[in-house]
């Protein structure tokens, strides 16, 4: 194989790596943030929206604690669904 062929086809190569990379960049979408989050709620279990990714809501799960809206944690110990007991 000439140089000349080798060089044609390493930059072939390189094209093809750049067609695929702006190809995959263009199918992330982006979390589009809220001017003002918006807290979809009951009365001490709520949503909180922060952004939007697409047509889907982004945020995090937040509970009222002292009349104020907190972010959620999760414990890694397993519970009964209808007690809320520990096993």
């Amino acid at each position: 194989m000439s140089w000349h062929a080798r060089i044609g086809l390493v930059l072939l190569w390189v094209a093809s790596l750049v067609a695929v990379a702006t190809f995959g960049r263009a199918q992330i979408l982006q979390t589009v943030p809220l001017p003002t989050p918006i807290i979809l709620s009951g009365n001490d279990v709520g949503f909180r929206v922060e952004g939007m990714q697409g047509a889907t809501p982004m945020g995090r799960l937040v509970v009222r604690q002292n009349g104020q809206w907190v972010v959620a944690g999760f414990s890694p110990e397993r519970a009964t669904a209808a007690t809320g007991q520990q096993r």
